[in-house]
């Protein structure tokens, strides 16, 4: 697999002609991607959140399956859509390459391409009674519903993102043997500490070739209570192979508060129609959440009587009597790489408080959960 340093130090045209190959089996692919646009792309190969370019590009045995899956995915639900005014939109929001619009995108893909199997007339970027756009609506018969799709993510400023390029530059030119899973990188970290950082790896690995520990293991950087990065080294390559950084992470990259995931729904209510059911499709990026935090977002803070150990909910919270009431449901879409191709889950949380209840039907089919609690239980 092709880090992104090592995307960015390849020629334009060895990265256009894999970008082709990967997607040589789909015509509408081909449409989307041409030419054109591939050149443009790859002129942002030095983004190192440029997320469409590396699926493109990485074509290693490995990984080759996990990428064709994504793509074989991405053109059959076009096909759907093909002869409708709905495919220009798609044609647009599928050319954003950084990470967070792109995976949007594809879930919103899947969601419409889904309603639209299941007899739904759909429309892209449906118009608002406030002049904005939703992501798209679902008609069918006399129900008609808004959707909203919400990637949730732990995201660097602009300047914590430089100094994970830089780390990343230099990490791309220590020779090892190694495949390092994972670099995370906290707060604290400034570009002008990456080569420092560099050389500090570069030691460290160096021991662990002359070593005989076991893998997977992981060190920090400082050895320290309070360590600014923390390095994962998943396995010892074969002789002869050079050493990979899968990813790097920004601030742990493993929880996000629940307020802040309470701030993300929110603030995609107004994006919903006052008359309409709405749904919004919640979807991690990067992070591993557990059901009570998005639960602590929907409901309230969880909170426990210390003597009589009797929990009850406090606190702002998405669902409530006066306030998101035209918010019907929310889904947490959990969608993972996993035996090259994707797991998937939904979990459906209905809001009691809806002015526009949606019955479990709508929301039915495999891996599904739904959540249908009383006004009482919260």
């Amino acid at each position: 697999m092709k880090s992104t340093s090592q995307i960015a130090a390849t020629e334009d045209t060895l990265l256009i002609q894999a970008a082709k190959q990967r997607i040589c089996f789909g015509s509408i692919l081909r449409e989307v991607y041409d030419d054109t646009f591939l050149k443009e792309l790859v002129q942002n190969k030095r983004d190192a959140d440029n997320l469409l370019l590396f699926w493109l590009v990485n074509d290693n045995d490995i990984d080759s399956p996990t990428a064709n899956k994504i793509f074989e995915e991405i053109e059959r639900n076009l096909v759907l859509f093909r002869s409708s005014t709905n495919f220009n939109i798609l044609k647009s929001k599928l050319r954003q390459w950084n990470s967070i619009p792109f995976e949007s995108t594809i879930t919103e893909l899947e969601f419409a391409a889904e309603y639209h199997e299941r007899g739904y007339r759909i429309e892209l970027e449906p118009a608002l009674p406030n002049k904005r756009k939703g992501d798209f609506s679902a008609e069918k018969e006399e129900q008609k519903i808004y959707f909203e799709v919400k990637v949730v993510h732990k995201e660097a400023s602009a300047k914590n993102q430089a100094a994970i390029n830089e780390l990343s530059s230099r990490c791309a030119k220590i020779d090892h043997p190694f495949l390092i899973g994972n670099i995370d990188v906290q707060e604290t970290f400034q570009t002008n500490q990456s080569i420092a950082v560099a050389k500090f790896i570069e030691k460290k690995l160096k021991q662990l070739e002359a070593s005989s520990d076991k893998l997977p293991t992981s060190f920090d950087y400082p050895d320290s209570d309070n360590p600014m990065i923390t390095i994962d080294v998943n396995e010892r390559l074969p002789n002869g192979e050079k050493g990979l950084v899968i990813g790097f992470t920004y601030g742990g990259g493993t929880t996000l508060k629940w307020t802040d995931i309470r701030k993300k729904i929110e603030g995609g209510v107004n994006q919903l129609h006052p008359n309409w059911p709405g749904v919004i499709i919640i979807q991690p990026q990067g992070l591993d959440y557990l059901k009570y935090d998005i639960e602590n977002a929907l409901f309230g803070d969880l909170s426990v009587f210390v003597k009589k150990a009797i929990p009850f909910r406090k606190g702002d919270r998405v669902f409530g009597k006066k306030k998101n009431t035209r918010l019907s449901a929310v889904i947490y879409y959990s969608k993972r790489l996993q035996d090259f191709g994707y797991s998937k889950k939904k979990t459906i949380y209905h809001n009691p408080f809806a002015t526009k209840k949606l019955p479990r039907s709508i929301f039915e089919g495999e891996n599904v959960t739904q959540f249908n609690p009383s006004i009482n239980d919260i």
